[in-house]
């Protein structure tokens, strides 16, 4: 993250939020408003992530995409099932 420009105060912050989303989503197998709430913030932190690639000009975003549309697959499979 450091190569692409985020500050390193930023770091603390960004891995509480991506092991946030990734909680939320597994008790969100169990509680349906929290893994919905939860894929919606993964998937706006890969936006993010996306983001911050491109204007780093860092085009390897491959990862960051396959992990958004995972967010987002969580997302449509949950709210299909409620």
């Amino acid at each position: 993250m450091l190569g692409l420009g985020v500050p390193e105060s930023w770091l603390p912050r960004l891995a509480t939020l991506k092991a946030a989303g990734a909680v939320g989503l597994v008790v969100g197998l169990w509680v349906p408003l929290l893994g919905a709430v939860a894929a919606i913030g993964v998937a706006l932190y890969f936006i993010g992530a996306a983001l911050t690639h491109l204007r780093a000009k860092d085009y390897a975003i491959a990862p960051v995409v396959v992990l958004f549309l995972l967010a987002v697959a969580a997302l449509v499979l949950r709210l299909a099932s409620a």
